[in-house]
């Protein structure tokens, strides 16, 4: 499921007309506009002089939540509210129980913020907690919860065509289309790279020369060259390709793994029949799923899912495990999750 520009421009606008609920329950894999709402109703609370009495940030896998909900429950220091931010809620470790019981009997002074991220690294949905549905169940009766999906991929455009505009860079869309093939749909590094763009051409008009320049030119188009040449038969020219990201350091093998993974579930979905669509992208995609047998298909999507696991679990090295996978995968053949046998192929 993906998200338009205009549902997030909504939210924002509705926090702004809106009173402040006591609770919010930010849930999706958009972080980055889930700590912009964050932010935003943090900033429309707690005067900036009285942040370090009033706003108290911890993160999941840290947090003391007898310490935290005691926090929530404190009086604020000259001020009307209080806010708490409680990131990465999905890493929490231990009981809920003392968040639940806090969420059922909110303070009055005191405004929560939880962010949950539902899926892993790869984009996949991870098993939710035990007791999500119960703190669920008590932001809908005291609070509100908000949803935060990717933005779809012509609204990550635009969004991206915005942000630079803010950032006096006039960025147009096909320029946009190539910062978003060379770091991927994570907002964050988007912005990490806008920044340094805006650092060298503010108020200058960007080529792709410009952004080969301050990017990396090996870096462009790098993986979206490396799946473009995949096809259902071992190839020395992918191979070639996949070991010049990883000695170029262009891509982590995570990542190359996740853009990988999301290609071949779109070839997959095609070849299903299920949802359909147009233009050059669909025609190309369409053909390339045409080359391949379902099981082809899926016997690279097993081998990158036990590849990313293993990244995950073992000390094994990444290179060897990413590179493994592909060999395996053009061969029509399936790792073996044991380490001596990586190469058994």
């Amino acid at each position: 499921m993906k998200a338009k520009l205009s549902y997030y421009k909504r939210i924002f606008s509705d926090l702004d007309r809106k009173n402040i609920a006591g609770l919010y329950l930010l849930v999706g894999p958009e972080y980055y506009i889930m700590e912009e709402m964050a932010g935003r109703i943090v900033s429309s609370i707690v005067p900036e002089d009285l942040k370090s009495f009033n706003l108290t940030v911890a993160y999941g896998s840290e947090a003391n939540i007898e310490t935290f909900i005691g926090a929530a429950r404190s009086y604020p220091f000259m001020a009307d509210r209080r806010v708490l931010v409680l990131k990465e809620l999905e890493r929490l470790r231990g009981s809920w129980k003392g968040l639940i019981d806090y969420c059922r009997d909110p303070a009055p002074s005191t405004v929560l913020i939880m962010l949950f991220n539902p899926f892993d690294e790869s984009g996949r949905r991870g098993r939710q907690p035990r007791d999500f549905k119960k703190l669920e169940t008590c932001i809908k009766a005291k609070g509100q919860t908000l949803v935060f999906d990717k933005l779809a991929d012509e609204d990550l455009n635009r969004w991206i065509v915005q942000k630079a505009k803010r950032m006096s860079l006039p960025l147009d869309a096909g320029m946009a289309d190539v910062l978003v093939r060379s770091v991927g749909e994570n907002l964050f590094d988007i912005q990490n790279e806008l920044e340094k763009l805006a650092v060298v051409f503010e108020g200058e008009s960007i080529e792709r020369g410009d952004l080969e320049a301050v990017i990396g030119s090996y870096r462009i188009d790098a993986v979206f060259e490396l799946v473009n040449r995949i096809g259902p038969v071992l190839d020395p020219a992918v191979l070639k390709t996949l070991h010049g990201i990883i000695s170029t350091g262009a891509e982590r093998p995570s990542v190359v793994i996740y853009h990988t993974i999301r290609h071949f579930l779109a070839l997959l979905k095609i070849k299903a029949g299920v949802g359909g669509g147009v233009g050059y992208r669909f025609k190309r995609l369409k053909e390339k799923a045409d080359r391949f047998s379902a099981r082809g298909i899926l016997v690279w999507l097993e081998n990158l899912r036990i590849a990313e696991l293993m990244m995950k679990s073992v000390t094994f090295p990444e290179d060897i495990l990413l590179l493994a996978a592909f060999i395996h995968s053009m061969q029509g053949e399936l790792l073996d999750k044991r380490s001596d046998s990586l190469f058994a192929a």
